[in-house]
């Protein structure tokens, strides 16, 4: 009788301790990985709101410049936008994780910086007038760029 407990308590510690070792190991590992992302770059405030495959349609004049890959054309591909790392620059190009303007990327300054353009070490990124809709839609697509 007395093995049959010990064996009956020994199962359900194993059961238990397992259950909450992969549970906690994933929550773990997820809090890990938006932890990495600065909280600018965890906004979605204006791609919440947008489709991203009416963004992708919206994309096309966008890709006489910039690819959706890593590939760096004129411009950065803009695969990793959002991700911590930032899209791949060419080479001898770095903004330190930041927009060729200096500001953080956020979708609000990204979506500043493509209505705005300007000049940035690679070249010059011209303006494109795009409404709040557009804009939502497009940020929604960049970010399914990975």
């Amino acid at each position: 009788m007395n093995r049959t407990i010990a064996w009956m308590f020994t199962l359900v510690l194993i059961a238990l301790l397992t259950a909450c070792g992969g549970s906690n190991q994933n929550a773990s590992s997820q809090s890990q990985s938006a932890e990495q992302l600065p909280a600018a770059l965890l906004d979605t405030s204006i791609s919440s709101k947008g489709d991203p495959k009416r963004g992708k349609d919206l994309f096309g004049p966008c890709a006489a410049c910039h690819t959706t890959s890593k590939e760096v054309l004129v411009g950065p591909g803009l695969a990793g936008l959002f991700s911590a790392k930032g899209p791949v620059l060419p080479n001898g190009v770095d903004y330190n994780g930041l927009l060729p303007n200096g500001k953080e990327r956020s979708e609000a300054n990204i979506a500043e910086w493509i209505r705005t353009g300007g000049t940035g070490r690679i070249g010059y990124m011209p303006t494109h007038n795009l409404t709040d809709q557009e804009m939502a839609d497009l940020m929604a697509y960049l970010r399914t760029l990975k």
